[in-house]
């Protein structure tokens, strides 16, 4: 039948389903967002989801599934089903194939899908527990007919996450990914009213939010689990450049005042508008520190020759 809420989440089955998530994932526990999203899913309700790059939202998608089923699990009432919508093709035929390799059925239905007519019957008749789509497809008459109005399917589906969630905001215009903005017909066409969504992003601010749920026509009490993006350990510094750009002068200010050897520079990241040998920037801005404040010419050619301190910077990455 249909998805239906949970008014109340069984701890033992919760606490079984997180340690066969991690023992899948490789990974020692869940993080508090990860479990708060995914208990926010079972018990209907939608969820923005704001986290950074490599927080581990895909895990948060995932322990719906894991509350009903297990991988090698046969039973036909605990084959529920994720569907994702995300933006990039080739992350989302990746992450299929690494969860199948996982031991769970999962695919990818893009605009490059082998056999597209019989993947879709294949969804529609719940062979997969997850399902990724594009948001093209995912509103497709096509779609709708083979899948969302199929039994099999439609009793079985339990979330809908939509991945990249910025997009509908930044992307869903008429020049640009259109079907980003139309997302609400999917919604709709969803086989339950109570069928929670997911919106999964680590570009959230509140504007952002707010367009989205217009989009989507989502209700305004949706819960919000965010992890803040703070790295007191980064700094970005941005400077108008006061010397020809083939001197790579400007990057005297990484230099600290005494140094000794590669370990004495912070670990730095500096983008270049092409391709470069590793070591000719520390060398070019060795000699241009050399060459204008006339300081260290001993430590300047020693630190150049050294050939531990220029393995240095390869081992490490280290371009200063």
């Amino acid at each position: 039948m249909p998805f239906k809420p949970l008014a109340a989440l069984d701890p033992q089955k919760l606490d079984a389903a997180c340690e066969n998530l991690c023992r899948v994932f490789g990974v020692p526990s869940l993080y508090r967002h990860q479990r708060e999203t995914g208990e926010n899913i079972l018990k209907g309700v939608s969820t923005f989801l704001d986290v950074p790059t490599g927080g581990g939202k895909t895990l948060a998608y995932w322990l719906p599934l894991f509350y009903y089923w297990t991988p090698g699990n046969t039973q036909d009432n605990c084959k529920k089903i994720i569907l994702v919508v995300g933006p990039l093709s080739a992350l989302m035929l990746s992450q299929a194939t690494s969860l199948t390799q996982k031991g769970i059925p999962a695919v990818a239905l893009t605009s490059e899908t082998e056999e597209p007519e019989k993947v879709l019957k294949d969804i529609g008749n719940n062979k997969y527990r997850i399902v990724f789509v594009s948001p093209e497809l995912a509103v497709t008459p096509k779609f709708h007919e083979n899948v969302l109005s199929r039994k099999p399917f439609s009793d079985n589906i339990i979330s809908q996450v939509i991945d990249e969630g910025h997009c509908i905001s930044e992307w869903g215009n008429d020049d640009f990914r259109p079907e980003f903005s139309k997302l609400s017909v999917l919604l709709a066409r969803l086989p339950s009213g109570l069928l929670p969504v997911v919106v999964g992003s680590a570009t959230l601010p509140r504007d952002v939010i707010t367009d989205i749920q217009d989009k989507l026509r989502l209700r305004r009490d949706c819960a919000r689990v965010s992890v803040s993006n703070e790295k007191p350990n980064i700094a970005l510094s941005v400077r108008i450049m006061q010397h020809p750009q083939d001197t790579f002068a400007d990057l005297m200010t990484l230099f600290p005042r005494d140094f000794d050897a590669a370990e004495d520079f912070p670990q730095t990241i500096v983008y270049a508008g092409g391709r470069l040998d590793p070591l000719d920037l520390p060398k070019k801005a060795f000699f241009e520190l050399r060459d204008t404040q006339r300081r260290g010419k001993n430590i300047l050619d020693a630190v150049i020759n050294d050939r531990k301190v220029r393995g240095g910077f390869k081992e490490r990455g280290r371009v200063p």
